[in-house]
């Protein structure tokens, strides 16, 4: 039996979503903007040849976008959710063997026997124009002998053919050329320190030592060096298993400067990681606040623009009242009078099933199953009524996260209201 794992990339995805409903947007350029129309998140390819750099804020970028007529919209997550859905739904149809990586991003473990690569090739180029007539959504594949090779072979399916699909081989003349910051896993740090040791391309990684490699990277780095020589070491991961750590972060429309309302923006949040905790059935070990200063208007003496601290919880827990306490008491420790403050987040890391949450003598079991009862409760009524119908007094009254979003296009997926009308 051959074995091949391939990823799916949606291109341009947030950029693409918007394209999907708006014919007039192909072959113009078109940025996305993140949470309260700040900073350019997402670009078509026609708005990176103008040069508009990702993460550029919008307010640097106005004069250009202006002169060149580039479209631009606020994020629009719902639609995008519902988009990645059913891109997604198309993969799974195709393909048992799912790993959903991200938004935009699929695994897809190929167990078909008695293929060659040349065979698969043409059986992604099927599957890339069947998302294409079913979401409208463009799509690039990347096949190789194991993940790492898939993900650089997507690379190459991006950026150097026509097709949108590529198998790449562990003796592939084009590794000779791919540089090893292509290589997924490799940072900073390590392409650093293997480009002071002459190691340039990704023929010149599969060159190195395990024996070295280990030493320098460690187990990590050495299961990189052997998914690159074609070993196959990461096999796909249950949606639940794969995730390490979950995040809720906005920037705010407006400087924030009062303990008061950082602690209330922070409950909204917390609430929001206790939903996602609950949903993949997960309980959060630590705690993370990170509170960011507007970098552009810092009124600090010493310049710094994030604060961050961790807290070791007790019990794990996804509890929204448990994330909320301890988001105010960590807010309070960091918080510095006369900082402007542009953004927080809440992070949720060492991350454990819920049903294997360790607990201690002197917890109360009783109350334990009587706090999961209600969040079990909230969670429904707030699925069947709608968002924040049940809430935390720390969220303020009737909670919602403000949100600038100047430019932002309608759910065009859903909400009955804003469906696309065609008249005849």
């Amino acid at each position: 039996m051959s074995r091949y794992f391939a990823l799916v990339d949606c291109n341009n995805f947030y950029a693409s979503c918007e394209r999907v409903f708006n014919p007039k947007l192909e072959k113009k350029p078109v940025v996305v903007l993140s949470n309260n129309d700040g900073c350019v998140i997402a670009r078509s390819n026609e708005a990176k040849a103008i040069g508009i750099p990702m993460g550029e804020p919008l307010f640097k970028v106005k004069a250009l976008i202006r002169s060149k007529d580039v479209k631009v919209f606020s994020a629009n997550f719902t639609l995008y959710g519902d988009m990645s859905r059913r891109v997604m739904e198309v993969l799974a149809d195709h393909c048992a063997d799912l790993e959903v990586y991200s938004i935009d991003e699929a695994f897809m473990e190929l167990r078909f026997y008695h293929q060659s690569a040349n065979s698969l090739v043409a059986w992604a180029e099927k599957l890339r124009a069947t998302v294409y007539q079913w979401t409208g959504i463009p799509v690039s594949v990347g096949i190789g002998a194991t993940k790492t090779l898939a993900k650089l072979a997507n690379h190459v399916a991006k950026k150097r053919t026509r097709t949108g699909v590529y198998a790449i081989r562990t003796d592939d003349p084009l590794l000779h050329e791919i540089t090893i910051g292509e290589v997924w896993g490799i940072g900073r740090r390590y392409e650093a320190r293997l480009r002071q040791v002459g190691v340039n391309t990704v023929r010149e990684l599969q060159c190195i030592e395990e024996g070295w490699m280990r030493q320098e990277f460690g187990v990590v780095g050495l299961r990189l060096l052997k998914e690159i020589k074609g070993e196959v070491c990461l096999l796909l991961e249950d949606p639940v298993t794969a995730r390490k750590h979950t995040m809720v972060s906005r920037s705010f429309a407006d400087d924030l400067y009062e303990l008061a309302e950082i602690q209330r923006r922070l409950a909204l949040y917390a609430t929001r990681l206790g939903e996602k905790l609950r949903h993949y059935r997960q309980a959060a070990g630590v705690l993370t606040i990170y509170l960011w200063v507007n970098k552009h208007r810092n009124r600090r003496r010493d310049g710094r623009t994030c604060f961050a601290r961790s807290v070791n919880l007790p019990i794990a827990t996804n509890n929204t009242n448990h994330l909320i306490s301890w988001s105010a008491v960590v807010a309070k420790a960091l918080f510095e009078a006369g900082t402007n403050y542009k953004k927080a987040g809440i992070m949720a890391s060492e991350l454990v099933p819920e049903n294997l949450s360790q607990g201690n003598l002197f917890q109360d079991h009783r109350a334990h199953e009587r706090d999961n009862r209600v969040m079990k409760l909230v969670d429904e009524l707030n699925q069947k009524m709608g968002q924040s119908t049940v809430y935390f007094a720390a969220c303020g009254e009737r909670p919602s996260i403000p949100l600038r979003q100047d430019y932002k296009s309608v759910n065009f997926t859903t909400n009955w209201q804003e469906l696309l009308e065609i008249w005849g």
